[in-house]
């Protein structure tokens, strides 16, 4: 697998990308980057904390760019990054930002901790609080009124994205669920316990399981046409989604704690704590 390097960017080795049409969007030590990716040439940046922080992501809806920093919620313009509002939205340690899961009607649904979702409409700025879960999840995936969330207890949800209610609900292992991924019907989930989990969609019954998966902290990056993508220390990992075997295993930098791998089209992006790197994923 050939790997290229694309951008020389200095960093603490916890970077967070983006690709929104043509665009490559980085969030990086205290800026935010935002690069052509014809040529890699930077079209915007701009310096939005005065100190660093390690619990920061951010994601792209329309034409703003959703930041979180720890306890608060930053609202850039997409086109230049400039900041148009930030919103103080968790309390403590209990109630931390955990990213926007989706933006419709200038309304953010943003994920906090403990299983809440929060509905921000950022025109008037005020905020519902919706308890779903009853546990945190960071890992979750949608697929048209439902969202899919695998909490830190092991727990897989069916979430009705109207009602807020919990559809279906079963346990699938004891351990934090790290990936969860929807495809032709079925869901996907990758857990602490380095299991791949298939579970029917439709009927929440898992139809095939895979031990001993990963090799230590991992996270699903997504699917590339029939082909689960896993991040797991320091490789990316590619499995066939019709055996669930694995077909293919390489080196490749993946940051802190697998952090900022991302699949846009047939390319997969990743850094080291010097550069930003890209292969073709075939």
């Amino acid at each position: 697998m050939e790997i290229t390097k694309i951008l020389d960017l200095e960093n603490d080795g916890k970077i967070n990308m983006a690709v929104g049409g043509q665009c490559l969007y980085i969030r990086g030590n205290l800026d935010m980057y935002k690069y052509n990716l014809s040529d890699m040439s930077l079209s915007a940046q701009n310096t939005i904390f005065k100190k660093s922080g390690r619990a920061r992501m951010f994601a792209i809806f329309d034409e703003f760019v959703f930041l979180v920093d720890f306890l608060d919620l930053y609202i850039l313009r997409k086109d230049d990054l400039q900041v148009l509002d930030v919103f103080r939205l968790g309390e403590n340690a209990s109630s931390d930002v955990g990213g926007v899961l989706w933006f419709d009607n200038q309304k953010a649904y943003v994920k906090i901790r403990n299983g809440w979702i929060y509905v921000l409409d950022i025109k008037t700025r005020d905020v519902e609080k919706i308890e779903t879960a009853g546990s945190s999840f960071w890992a979750y995936c949608i697929e048209e009124n439902s969202l899919f969330a695998g909490t830190v207890k092991g727990e897989l949800l069916d979430i009705d994205r109207k009602k807020f209610t919990i559809t279906k609900r079963t346990s699938i292992g004891r351990m934090n669920i790290y990936g969860v991924v929807h495809y032709n019907g079925m869901l996907y989930t990758l857990s602490q316990d380095k299991t791949i989990k298939e579970v029917d969609a439709m009927t929440f019954e898992i139809t095939r399981v895979v031990r001993n998966a990963a090799r230590g902290m991992s996270e699903i990056a997504g699917i590339y046409k029939d082909t689960l993508v896993i991040v797991d220390s320091g490789h990316v990992a590619l499995w066939d989604i019709a055996t669930l075997q694995q077909r293919d295993r390489f080196s490749f930098p993946v940051g802190d704690y697998n952090s900022g791998v991302i699949i846009a089209g047939n390319r997969l992006f990743s850094h080291d704590r010097h550069s930003v790197y890209s292969t073709l994923l075939e």
